[in-house]
């Protein structure tokens, strides 16, 4: 865990600069988006990359920074409608009860810490029984003859390969292509293991993901339903192409960064990653700030 805190973005005074954030200028209105028409008319561009023999081609939906900006990452204290009976959400309220509230209210709260760790750097590249607790405690339960599988050769020595090529201190927004096609072999050797070990594909996906999250923290965002209602990916885009664009744009300005990095500093959980820092913040919000697209 040790090194997470340096990397949450430094607090700056707060500019009312528009920014594109990879949006398209239509998204400073209120939050509650009409998402057919406001999805249709996002640009979706194409990034390729190359590694020994592996290609990735991901989608970008270049709305995604700025839908994030509009709503769960809200800044003004208006952060739902006005007028809206709902609970008014705070990005660092949310930080706040999801990791300091009371004991054990969620599970989630362990999935970065149980065992030290997923990146602790003697079992970084290895799949460990604490990664498979840490998996189930934010709602992707792992199958015990699929855990079996994982923990045991010749699966485990497979896996281990491609975490081997994918570096411990890497954030998503400094990630090149070469690095994601190696994350996304990674994937779907989990992926693989799973439908291995059960008759059903349900949940195989989000777990796979979630686990290798727990892995590299720093380069593998969390998705789930919850998120997926949240930030209402343009039908065909990555999720981590388009946030990797959404957290890349304009630089060491970033506003997604700034304003997930504040959220972070003011609720004391420097100890997280940024990617799953903004994962609470996202599953906060489709859980208690009511949000749905009209």
């Amino acid at each position: 865990m040790s090194g997470w805190t340096d990397n949450v973005p430094a607090v700056r005074p707060f500019s009312d600069k528009p920014r594109s954030n990879g949006g398209s200028g239509a998204g400073t209105s209120a939050h509650r988006l009409t998402a057919a028409p406001r999805l249709a008319t996002q640009l979706l561009t194409v990034k390729s990359g190359f590694w020994g023999g592996l290609t990735v081609t991901g989608a970008v939906d270049a709305g995604l920074g700025q839908r994030l900006l509009d709503g769960p990452l809200r800044s003004t204290p208006e952060s739902l409608i006005a007028g809206d009976q709902r609970v008014r959400f705070s990005p660092s309220g949310a930080l706040t009860s999801y990791f300091r509230g009371t004991p054990r209210q969620f599970s989630g709260s362990l999935f970065d810490t149980i065992g030290g760790g997923g990146d602790r750097p003697d079992i970084e590249n290895q799949i460990t029984r604490e990664d498979v607790l840490a998996v189930a405690a934010v709602n992707a339960s792992v199958p015990a003859a699929v855990a079996s599988l994982l923990l045991t050769q010749p699966a485990s020595g497979r896996l281990a390969t491609w975490l081997r090529q994918l570096p411990t201190d890497i954030d998503l927004w400094d990630a090149e292509d070469d690095t994601l096609a190696i994350a996304t072999k990674a994937l779907d050797e989990i992926r693989t293991v799973h439908e291995a070990g059960t008759t059903s594909a349900a949940g195989g996906g989000f777990a796979a993901t979630k686990l290798l999250a727990r892995k590299r923290p720093r380069l593998i965002p969390l998705y789930d339903e919850k998120v997926r209602g949240v930030v209402y990916l343009v039908e065909g885009a990555s999720w981590w192409f388009s946030l990797r664009h959404a957290m890349r744009v304009d630089g060491e300005d970033n506003e997604v960064r700034f304003r997930v990095g504040k959220a972070m500093r003011e609720a004391d959980v420097g100890y997280v990653s940024v990617l799953r820092g903004l994962d609470v913040i996202l599953w906060s919000y489709a859980t208690f700030a009511g949000s749905t697209p009209e």
